[in-house]
Formats: C-alpha cells, structure tokens, sequence
C-alpha cells in the first residue's frame, strides 16, 4: 500500500536576488534625480549579501550627510566618486570587492528607469527572510513559554511589527488630497450622520465631539469614588445595546461585579439589594433581572477580561483576535494606574505610565476604534476642594492627571467627572468636565447621579424625557409601560424611596432598550 510523502522541500538558501540588489545599487549610483527615494525606501539589512549591505550603508551615510559650498549648504549627492572615497576612508572598500566591484556596479545596467521594479523583489525577499527568522523565534518561545498566551501574544508582536516596517510613506503633496478632503466635508454636509462616531448616551457631550471615533483615546478620570467606573459602564451599556461590540479590561472589579452594575442600571433594580439577595418586590424584581439578563445575553456583544496582571501587549493581541472574530467598536480599561507595561521597573513609574499611555494610543490606531482608558487624579484636586470650602469645590486640571503627564499628551480627549458637596445646604452636584478635546470644544456638563442604580444621566435626557429631577412626590404603578412596568403592591412607595439620593426621578429616567 503506497504511503503519503510527509517529506518537506529542501530550501538550500534564504530567499534573496543578488541581481536585484546589484540593480537597485547602481540605480543610486547612476539615478541623482531619484537617489533619495531609493535610499529612504531601504535599510541596510534588506541586503542579503554583506557587501551589499554595506555599499548602501555608505550611501545612507552620505545621502544624510551636509556639507558647506562657500556661503551655502548643500547634501552630499551620491555617485562613484564619493561613495569610493567614503568607503576607503572608513577602512571598508577592500571588504566590498575594492574599486573594481564599485566600478562593476555603476555600469551594470544600461538605464534605471525601472528602480522602483528592482527595489520591490529587494523589500520582499526581506521581508520573507524576516518573517522565516520570526517564525524560528516563535518556535524557540512556544517551547520556553509558561503560557500558551505568552506564545501567542509574542508571535502577534512580532508579525504587526514586520507588517509596520516602512509603513512610513514619507512626505506626500498635499495639493493630491485636496479634493478628497472637500468631497468628504460635502458629504458630511448631505448626511451628518453617516460621519457620527460612537454615540455614549450622554447627549451634550455626543454634540460637541460628534461621538468617539476610531484611532481616539479618551482619558476619563476622576478622584476615587466620584463614579468613573460608572460612567464607563454606562457608555460600554449604551454603546452594546446599539449593535456594538465592546471589549471591557477590568483591572479593579471582577467580570460578576460589572455584570451586577449592568444588570442594577438596564433593571431599575438597585444595586444593594442585588448584592444583598434581599429584594423588596421579591418575584417583581426578578422578572426584571431576567428581563435585563435576556437583553444582555442575546442582543448585546460584551467581552470582559478582569484579570489584574494584564500589559498592554496583551490587551492589543486579544483585542486583535475579538476584531477579527466578532468585529470591535470600543474598548475600555478600568485602570491606568493598575496596569504595569512589562518594562524595566528601574525606569521608574512616569515612564512606565508613559509607555502604558503610547501603547494604548497605538491600539486605539492600529485597531481603529476608540479606547476609553479610566485614570486616578493626585491628592492636589482634593486639596484645593478643601481650599474652598465646599467638598469637591475645586474643579480638577490636567496637571492632577496622576503619575505622569504623558497621559495627558497622548489622549485624544481627557474628561473629569467632578463632585461638588455643599453639607450646609445638603445638596450634591455632578458634572462632566471635558478637559481636553483635540479636534473641537471643551466645556462642563452638568450631570444627575442616581446612585442605588449606578447610573449617571445629563439634563439634555431630564428634558428630553419631561423629567423634573426635583419632584418628590414619586410615580404611580400608571406611569410605566412594557418593561418597566410596574404592577406590585407598594411599588411606588419603594421607587419614590429608590430615587430619594441626591435628587427623585421617575423610572423613565432610565434609558430603555431602544434608547440612544
């Protein structure tokens, strides 16, 4: 019986083209005109032959160097002359074959028309030399990893880095893009919406940065309790229960603590009586449970990782894989000053905090989506509110961003959730500061907190509802509908008394299934 042949083909060398290289060597040489281009396009390890490798290194070098013409400055053009004289100077045109090969060289072909031909079979038997030496490392640390994560992680890393290489395109004529760039603004102005990014739920703030675009990261930051994690879960459930797909790293609170939020906010039901198991309307809030649990489960796309030890690398490589699975629109990460990058701790924690920062900056545009990132603010907020008199009193600034200031340079757009508490006449206020928005207004947005359900809602939705936030006098089993109706004995007296924090509103306070 005939066996199948397992035998794998003999590769006897590493993919290169030594007429190539000669080819694009002698295009520098002999192509002034066009010289830069070629040299900006290469490095000198995308020569397989070292002699090779070391004629362009010299050409770079002199390509980059300037020299003084009387008054005037100009750079060292590349030819025959120079690149011998370079090379005998440093002691290198005895290793590269002497006067004879360079001279060999520069009339090897008879014209250099076609450079950008020899240049690419250059580049690509690079990169698939590349990519042979990356696939024996990945071999090497799928047997030395401790985790098949590490593996994976690794290998993703050094694939996205070799795709990256000379992604650079240099500087382009902008004149090109200029019809493009009207086209676009025209076609914003016939249909707005079809530009909107991301809606969060919060009206105003939608208005002023036209939602979250891909590429985006948004620094949201508050002092420990005033209700980040909150907002963050309140935008991660608008964002899901309109068709988005939302990855959630939760650094602080296990996956359980955030469904329990989720389930408290979409319910009504408040939070302490889900933690408690003591609910006041028994079989009534259950059905409710069950109601938010059935929405969560079949319409909404949510992938949570609470693990707390996760880098940045890693969150980029399971963000990766979910886009490519499931598709991705949002990612949020609860909380910088949790997370550690995996360097050197050495380097101290600002620069580690920097590069936590840029690493998540370079998902959010490598990914295409936004990246809502959470960040703890100094003690000096905290300082000046006493300063004022009033808890809270003292409205943050960039400069209370803790640990480093590169989270405020690399976010795209930074927002405060500030909390002023005036004791004498008991009375709290919420508000969202946009701090920073890169691409358009900045300002402060006054908020409602409703904190049995752990849900912030601004006044744009109060109104828009015909929601008094002053009205004490609680609502009637009448007023509701659908979903949130209610028909339990006592459940008007338990909501007036659900709603009795900072300010009473209604159930349609809360956003609806269908609701923005």
């Amino acid at each position: 019986m005939p066996t199948k042949n397992t035998q794998q083909p003999a590769y006897t060398a590493m993919p290169n083209s030594i007429e190539a290289e000669q080819s694009v060597l002698c295009c520098i040489l002999r192509n002034g005109e066009n010289q830069a281009e070629i040299v900006a396009n290469l490095h000198a390890d995308d020569f397989y032959q070292p002699a090779h490798a070391t004629i362009f290194e010299a050409m770079s070098d002199i390509a980059n160097r300037v020299v003084a013409m009387g008054e005037t400055t100009s750079v060292n053009s590349i030819n025959f002359t120079t690149l011998v004289d370079y090379l005998r100077r440093n002691g290198k045109l005895a290793q590269v074959g002497d006067i004879d090969y360079i001279l060999k060289l520069n009339e090897l072909l008879p014209g250099t028309s076609n450079y950008d031909e020899y240049v690419s079979i250059v580049k690509r038997a690079s990169t698939m030399r590349k990519l042979i030496d990356i696939c024996g490392k990945v071999t090497q640390k799928a047997y030395s990893s401790s985790t098949a994560e590490e593996a994976i992680t690794y290998a993703e890393e050094a694939i996205f880095a070799l795709t990256q290489r000379g992604a650079n395109g240099g500087l382009v004529d902008l004149s090109k893009d200029i019809a493009l760039t009207l086209k676009r603004i025209n076609d914003r102005f016939v249909d707005p919406a079809k530009f909107r990014g991301i809606q969060t739920g919060f009206r105003r703030f939608d208005r002023m940065t036209n939602g979250l675009h891909g590429g985006e990261l948004i620094v949201l930051a508050a002092r420990p309790g005033v209700g980040k994690s909150a907002m963050a879960m309140n935008i991660v459930e608008n964002v899901a229960k309109n068709g988005g797909t939302v990855a959630v790293f939760s650094l602080e609170m296990s996956n359980e603590q955030l469904i329990e939020r989720m389930l408290s906010s979409m319910s009504t039901v408040p939070l302490e009586f889900i933690k408690s198991g003591q609910l006041p309307n028994g079989e009534g809030d259950l059905a409710k449970l069950f109601t938010a649990q059935e929405t969560m489960s079949s319409s909404m796309r949510l992938f949570g990782n609470d693990y707390a030890n996760i880098k940045p690398s890693e969150m980029a490589s399971q963000c990766r894989r979910l886009k490519a699975k499931s598709g991705l629109d949002l990612v949020v990460i609860d909380y910088i000053q949790l997370m550690n990058s995996g360097t050197d701790p050495k380097q101290g924690r600002q620069n580690e905090v920097a590069s936590i920062t840029r690493a998540l900056k370079l998902m959010a545009k490598e990914l295409d989506v936004p990246v809502i990132a959470l960040s703890q603010l100094k003690r000096d907020a905290a300082i000046r509110s006493a300063a004022s008199g009033k808890e809270g009193g003292g409205e943050p600034v960039l400069s209370d961003l803790r640990e480093s200031g590169a989270i405020e340079q690399d976010a795209d757009i930074v927002l405060f959730i500030h909390k002023v508490e005036d004791k004498e006449n008991n009375t709290v206020e919420h508000s969202l500061i946009v701090a920073k928005h890169r691409n358009g207004e900045t300002g402060t947005i006054p908020l409602k907190w409703i904190g049995r359900i752990v849900r912030f809602v601004d006044e744009d939705f109060l109104r828009e509802n015909d929601i008094d936030a002053g009205d004490t006098s609680g609502p009637s089993p009448s007023d509701y509908e659908g979903d949130m109706q209610f028909g339990e004995e006592g459940q008007d007296e338990f909501v007036t008394d659900l709603y009795d924090v900072d300010e009473t509103i209604s159930d349609d306070d809360i956003p609806s299934e269908g609701d923005n």
